[in-house]
């Protein structure tokens, strides 16, 4: 099931991730005609003294945080519009990992996956998701996934996609640049004829890696591409 807004082809993918209350590399996947949620997980731990102090993780219903999210995806189509007049082929997938409090409010919200290669859309995304009210977690706070889409409009062109290997050269040469971001990112970029970075975003797995997204698109920004000749091209690669 897909839902889609006007004819840029926004949707909303109903395959909710809800993630491990352990936070763990395993995820539960939930399938695409599944509503479904995580069993709240308790762990405990023992003081010298004797006092037992106990963390709890709690659950959100996936047709709860599927709804909320569908409600908000007008909101989510005007960060992708209002970025067509510089960047025309802007289209790509954003995978959010959101963590929520007791009452519903957004703690922290990344993107754990992006192809979409504009970190000024990739913001706008990630604010308009901090700022949605989701109904309260049962048990505590609560973590979860969620996947948005979007293909370029339908009488543009979409840009040549490059392999990771086409640039290889430019990332080594490079890499200097980024000393000060970190490490852990995946950069997706939009390179215009003559090789000029028309714009980049990025995602990482890591939630504490968030801050350095901004370090990271803006070295990026500043690199010199290989030629894709007479029109734009668009590549991912890992740092």
């Amino acid at each position: 099931m897909k839902q889609t807004l006007a004819s840029f082809g926004l949707t909303a993918l109903v395959g909710l991730s809800l993630l491990s209350a352990c936070g763990g590399d395993a995820e539960v996947e939930i399938a695409e005609t599944e509503t479904s949620s995580s069993g709240a997980e308790e762990t405990s731990a023992r003081r010298d003294d004797g006092v037992q102090i106990e963390g709890l993780m709690g659950s959100m219903d996936a047709e709860d945080v599927r709804y909320t999210m569908e409600n908000k995806l007008g909101r989510f189509m005007r960060c992708f519009s209002r970025r067509y007049e510089d960047i025309e082929i802007l289209g790509g997938h954003i995978h959010m990992g959101f963590r929520v409090d007791i009452e519903g409010n957004v703690l922290w919200v990344y993107p754990t996956e992006s192809s979409i290669g504009d970190r000024e859309t990739e913001k706008c995304l990630l604010e308009t998701a901090a700022a949605i009210r989701f109904p309260r977690p049962r048990g505590g706070e609560a973590e979860f996934g969620y996947p948005l889409d979007l293909d370029p409009p339908e009488d543009v062109r979409p840009p040549v996609p490059w392999e990771e290997s086409a640039i290889a050269s430019t990332v080594e040469a490079n890499r200097g640049s980024l000393a000060s971001c970190g490490a852990g990112y995946t950069v997706t970029v939009y390179v215009a004829p003559g090789g000029q970075v028309m714009a980049a975003g990025a995602s990482t797995s890591e939630q504490t890696n968030a801050d350095g997204l901004d370090c990271v698109t803006d070295a990026v920004s500043r690199w010199s591409m290989p030629d894709p000749g007479s029109y734009p091209a668009k590549v991912s690669f890992s740092l």
